[in-house]
């Protein structure tokens, strides 16, 4: 017999297991990839214009946030914006100016609030009467629902595949709980067009559907962590009435906060964002499936439900996608990426790192500890407040 294929029996024989996990785990389906952010040059140049107002205005120039803004929503929402902005008479639009640069800060840190509780990771919790009058019927809707939601999602991790899942919000709990949103609801309308606006506010103004299963998707622990501190996001590509295909894409590191001022134009104002990083380089914290097979940007995942009803709300993935894009370019998420060891004990975590993004991610304090190699964590209850959702 042959001495390698002895070694292979044996080694199937040892680890019967690890091997059919590996045979019967089917690596997802990549769409066409296009860079998450479109038409690059085209948005430095209408931030240019932005830029320019401030400058002829006297008015401090615009921050990151509003840089986030320009970078994501349509070019056609910016351009009538900034029409709006050139016919206000210039008392008025100093105004104008001096409040956006108040409010897109302040809508990113309504999206990631300070107190980032949530229900489907803590017991429901006992309070004083007229505090449970208030609260214990929602916070028992919204436990049930993440229960749910895991239910639906055969009770593992949409992207690893791994057992005993957390519930993750795709509209954060802390937010929609304490309604908090004026300054979203303005900086919405003024890029994405009234109408739009109406659309997702009907859904993140109403309790009765971000305390509902079409708010949660199941994802491992460290995924949780990683989607809640906005180190990727999900691309909605199509519904039927009983799926929804997401792709997946990792989202590249800034070097900006949120009130950070932006003088900077062109390739330098790229290069703060994290932009000009190439695509196929980042991911440096690449989870992986069951199998091994790493996940990556541009794989499609696809959710499932008997029920129509029970499928993860479309348009809230809409603005889940358009909003961690912008979190991602600002510094909204204040990603600190502590390394976080504490994963579900079957979940596998993995680093592949290039040496421009290891180069980027010291920059950016990213976690330097975990090797180039496999590494399984121990299993823990989280902490509250760790994420944006749970």
């Amino acid at each position: 017999m042959d001495p390698d294929l002895a070694d292979f029996q044996r080694a199937v024989a040892a680890d019967r297991e690890t091997v059919l996990r590996f045979l019967r785990d089917i690596p997802p389906t990549a769409e066409p990839v296009h860079d998450y952010i479109t038409d690059l040059d085209e948005r430095c140049a209408l931030f240019g214009e932005m830029q320019q107002l401030h400058r002829d205005l006297g008015v401090p120039m615009p921050n990151a946030a509003t840089l986030g803004f320009f970078m994501v929503a349509p070019t056609s929402g910016i351009r009538e914006h900034l029409a709006i902005v050139r016919n206000t008479p210039p008392p008025y639009m100093v105004q104008m100016l001096d409040l956006r640069n108040l409010q897109a800060p302040a809508a990113m840190s309504s999206y990631f609030p300070t107190n980032r509780s949530s229900i489907s990771q803590q017991p429901v919790p006992m309070s004083p009467l007229t505090a449970m009058l208030g609260n214990q019927g929602d916070a028992a809707r919204s436990k049930a629902a993440a229960l749910n939601a895991k239910e639906r999602d055969g009770n593992v991790c949409l992207l690893s595949g791994t057992s005993d899942p957390e519930a993750a919000h795709i509209f954060p709990f802390a937010t929609s709980e304490s309604k908090q949103f004026n300054h979203l609801n303005a900086l919405l309308q003024s890029f994405w067009g009234i109408n739009k606006a109406l659309a997702w506010r009907s859904l993140y103004e109403n309790p009765a559907i971000t305390q509902s299963l079409v708010n949660y998707l199941s994802l491992g622990h460290q995924l949780h962590f990683w989607f809640d501190k906005a180190r990727f996001a999900f691309k909605p590509l199509s519904q039927t009435p009983i799926t929804i295909t997401l792709q997946f894409h990792w989202l590249r590191r800034t070097n900006l906060l949120t009130t950070t001022t932006i003088d900077a134009s062109g390739e330098t104002l790229l290069e703060l964002t994290g932009l000009r990083i190439p695509p196929a380089t980042w991911g440096s914290c690449l989870a992986h499936r069951a199998s091994g097979v790493p996940i990556r940007t541009g794989q499609t995942f696809v959710i499932c439900a008997k029920n129509p009803n029970h499928l993860p709300s479309f348009e809230l993935l809409e603005l889940q996608w358009n909003l961690l894009r912008v979190a991602a370019i600002c510094g909204a998420a204040d990603v600190t990426d502590e390394p976080d060891s504490d994963v579900d004990d079957d979940e596998e975590l993995y680093l592949v790192t290039s040496e421009e993004a290891t180069a980027r991610q010291s920059e950016a304090a990213s976690p330097p500890e975990l090797p180039i190699t496999e590494r399984t964590l121990p299993d823990r209850t989280p902490d509250a407040g760790e994420s944006r959702s749970g």
